[in-house]
Order: C-alpha cells, then sequence, then structure tokens
C-alpha cells in the first residue's frame, strides 16, 4: 500500500486515542458532577436546592461535559493524524472533521458499556445491601425524595389526587425518564456537533503548525565541559 492510499484510510490508532482522551474527561467531569449534585441536594425536606434547580444544572452539566470531553478528544485525534498528502485542503478538512465524529461514535459506545456494568453493579448492590449499610442508606434517601414528590404532586395536581400513591410515583417516575432520555440524546447530538468542528480545528493547527504554548518544554542550554570556549563560573 502506497503512502497516499493510506492516507486516504481511517487512522484508528489517533481515533482511539481521542476516544480514550474523550472518556476519561468525561469520567473526571462525571465524578466532579456527582460530588457537587450531592453536595447541594438533601433528603430533608426544605434542604437543599428546589428539583427543578437541580435538574437544570444536571442537564447544563451533562451539556457541558459532552462538548468538552468530545471537543478535546477529537481534538487531540486529528492532531496525533499524519498530514494528508495527495488531496486537496478541503477534503483533509472534512477528513479530519468526520475522524473527529467517529472519536465520538466510539466514545459513546465506550460511555454506553461502562454505564451498563456500572448500572448492573450498582443495581446488584441494592439488592443485596445490608440494612445500615451505604448502599441502602442511599436508596432510602432516593425513595425518600421521591416520596416527597409524590406527596407534593398530588397537593399541586388536583387530578393526581384521585390516583393512588404507586401511581403517583410511576407517573413522576415516566416524567423524569423522559426528560432524562431528551436530554441525554440532546446532549450526545451537540457532542457530535462539537467533536466534528474541534477535530476540523485540530487538523488546521496541525497543517499550520500551530505551537501550543502549554506543551512547549523549554530547556536550558547545557555547554559541553569539553569545549574550550565554555564559560566557567566565576570566571
Amino acid at each position: 500500500m502506497t503512502e497516499s492510499n493510506a492516507n486516504w484510510r481511517i487512522d484508528w490508532g489517533a481515533v482511539l486515542a481521542g476516544a480514550v482522551v474523550a472518556t476519561a474527561t468525561g469520567l473526571i467531569l462525571s465524578a466532579f458532577g456527582l460530588g457537587i449534585g450531592l453536595a447541594v441536594n438533601s433528603p430533608y425536606e426544605g434542604e437543599g436546592v428546589s428539583p427543578g434547580a437541580f435538574a437544570v444544572g444536571a442537564g447544563l452539566w451533562t451539556l457541558a461535559i459532552q462538548l468538552l470531553a468530545f471537543g478535546i478528544g477529537a481534538y487531540v485525534c486529528a492532531r496525533m493524524r499524519a498530514p494528508q498528502t495527495g488531496m486537496s485542503e478541503h477534503e483533509s478538512d472534512v477528513r479530519d472533521s468526520l475522524h473527529g465524529v467517529v472519536v465520538w461514535g466510539t466514545g459513546v459506545i465506550a460511555a454506553g458499556v461502562i454505564s451498563f456494568f456500572l448500572l448492573s453493579g450498582v443495581t446488584a448492590a441494592s439488592e443485596n445491601a445490608e440494612p445500615g449499610g451505604v448502599i441502602a442508606s442511599v436508596t432510602e434517601a432516593a425513595d425518600a425524595e421521591l416520596d416527597q414528590a409524590v406527596a407534593r404532586d398530588g397537593v399541586a395536581n388536583p387530578e393526581a389526587r384521585d390516583e393512588t400513591a404507586v401511581e403517583r410515583r410511576a407517573e413522576l417516575a415516566r416524567k423524569a425518564g423522559v426528560i432524562s432520555t431528551f436530554v441525554t440524546a440532546a446532549s450526545l447530538l451537540i457532542g457530535a456537533v462539537a467533536a466534528f468542528f474541534a477535530a476540523g480545528l485540530g487538523g488546521r493547527h496541525r497543517d499550520q503548525n500551530v505551537q501550543l504554548k502549554f506543551f512547549e518544554i523549554r530547556r536550558s542550554r547545557v555547554v559541553a565541559a569539553t569545549d574550550p570556549m565554555a564559560k566557567r563560573p566565576g570566571a
């Protein structure tokens, strides 16, 4: 395979590198978001932020995670790709941007697999949790929060007063699931757009040899001891 033909293929090494960076960045930001959420929320009535404010904050943080994680991962992928030869500048930009979309798709699949195993582990732990343990305490706090939301909905919504508590819990869970699904889908689509443009930017920086000050390593000049012209200390 000639070098020109190789440039027209997908650079999976750069794609995997960008996907690893994107997934790691997303996990770190998610951990920060979880910590912030636990800090501002409370299972006790009247304490912590309101459920509406918490939902808005969680949605905005999810959007920020997608933008930053996939933007950084796609940029890394484009900068690590070899310079493209034998094709027009437009074609090179398009292929760089599409590599960013491939990074996005790979990262979404990786995040989905990780989330599946995490949720499976949490579900199994909650089912087998010992009374008084951490998992049991978190589960009880979540149930208490949902019970308070059901009570508030029964007071604020006259139509819900004729429903049983179980029916109101199911309806609230359904509404929360619908909102969560739409927010997740929208944030993922925005992440794809961010990856597309970030990879294009990374490709242009690669071709233009743009130097990023953050990655510069300044080294002092070392004068060889055998150099007769070297200036000795104290001379």
